[in-house]
């Protein structure tokens, strides 16, 4: 993990990609201070969302992300169950739900359909936010497990971790359009940010406010999601541990 910490006008570099967790790559965080890392994959951006919430504490996250796995979905599910996130929103790529139905129907279980918004996403971004700390992660890693290089920034900033909330918020305010076209999620996509009548996005008026993340039981959240709930020893099950999903 080669690492350049930024604070104060002062930049340090560790050039060795030897660090094999988030922790001992990001080192000690200091408040207003950045950390820019390349990795060689020995740790993903879940991992390093993961390890922020252990210094920052219990915070409000925003995560976007082109895609999310099966093992990722599960961990944040703890988190949620633990405390450690009191609310999220999820902005996944509009593509997921053909990509990944199964996953998909693993999203609204975990969370409910409300925490979680679809739209043209490629961006790789976490906010996390509470009264002591305002975590950006900005990577080129998506929310999966990914043995290449990858690069990314944390800091403490909590202008940045406001502007970007404000400006994702417009997809929040909206409910969530599970059935909605790729062809409509590029027109929705391309009237984003027009300050015109025909955006179909509207400004949300709370830029820290999330969805609660409530506990909630493993089962089907929307109709076609019975299908990846089956009691059948031999059917395809999301609560069964360690199942992937292709189809």
């Amino acid at each position: 993990m080669a690492a350049v910490r930024l604070r104060a006008g002062r930049v340090g570099l560790r050039g060795a990609l030897t660090a094999t967790t988030a922790a001992g790559a990001l080192g000690r965080l200091t408040h207003g201070g950045r950390v820019v890392c390349l990795s060689k994959g020995a740790f993903g951006f879940g991992d390093c969302v993961r390890h922020l919430l252990t210094v920052s504490g219990s915070a409000d996250v925003l995560l976007t992300t082109w895609a999310i796995g099966a093992k990722e979905i599960a961990a944040f599910r703890a988190l949620v169950t633990d405390g450690a996130i009191r609310t999220l929103r999820l902005l996944v790529d509009a593509s997921f739900v053909q990509r990944q139905p199964a996953y998909t129907a693993s999203l609204r279980a975990s969370f409910g359909p409300d925490c979680v918004r679809l739209a043209t996403c490629h961006a790789k971004l976490a906010t996390l936010v509470n009264a002591q700390w305002a975590f950006v992660v900005l990577s080129s890693a998506n929310l999966n497990e990914n043995k290449r290089l990858e690069v990314f920034s944390v800091e403490d900033n909590r202008r940045l971790a406001t502007a970007l909330a404000t400006t994702l918020d417009g997809w929040f305010a909206s409910p969530a359009d599970w059935d909605v076209s790729r062809a409509e999620h590029a027109r929705r996509f391309d009237a984003w940010g027009e300050p015109t009548p025909k955006a179909a996005i509207v400004a949300a008026d709370d830029a820290q406010g999330g969805v609660e993340a409530r506990v909630r039981p493993m089962a089907p959240a929307m109709a076609g999601d019975a299908a990846f709930f089956s009691d059948d020893p031999w059917g395809v099950d999301l609560r069964r541990v360690g199942i992937s999903f292709t189809r």
